[in-house]
């Protein structure tokens, strides 16, 4: 059986699951991330390590994307993902499928010089090219239920509680 197929099978499946058993439908994702030396950090993610690293312009090593940078792969990622499951699910070839993502940061939020200017992106932009012989309404259409739908979308524009705590243990030095 082709990739596809499978895919195509996997998504029908879940979908018809998650319709029968919605409290099944819960998912929770969580990460284990370390600081290994300067700005260069590592990151469990399942069986994977996701790295991450600023330019050396910034005081990094230029090792890996920096953490704003994951932030936009993950926006692209999720939008191609899912636009390419549920383009095969609802029958629609695709032939290529990219996306192009940009954000505007002022880094003063940042470097906490005026507190009225945010830490995070005062926009994103994206490019969502995809090439089909289908009809471009359909295209179209999936693609807009797909950007809405996106977990990523969804929780960089809908307010999302974040609670957590600080844990400090003092090391003796000797």
């Amino acid at each position: 059986m082709s990739k596809e197929r499978d895919l195509k099978e996997i998504v029908a499946r879940r979908i018809d699951f998650f319709r029968r058993k919605p409290e099944a439908a819960l998912y929770t994702p969580k990460v284990s991330s370390r600081h290994i030396e300067g700005l260069y950090t590592e990151t469990a993610v399942r069986e994977h390590i996701v790295k991450s690293d600023y330019g050396e312009a910034a005081g990094g090593t230029n090792k890996a994307p920096n953490p704003i940078e994951l932030l936009l792969s993950a926006f692209a990622a999720c939008i191609e993902a899912a636009y390419y499951e549920f383009a095969l699910h609802e029958g629609l070839q695709v032939d290529s499928l990219s996306v192009e993502i940009e954000g505007t940061l002022d880094l003063r939020g940042l470097f906490m010089i005026d507190d009225s200017v945010p830490a995070g992106f005062s926009g994103l932009k994206y490019r969502l090219h995809i090439l089909s012989p289908d009809d471009e309404t359909a295209l179209r259409a999936l693609a807009e239920k797909v950007i809405a739908h996106c977990p990523v979308v969804d929780s960089l524009t809908r307010p999302t509680p974040i609670a957590g705590e600080i844990i400090i243990s003092t090391s003796n030095q000797t």
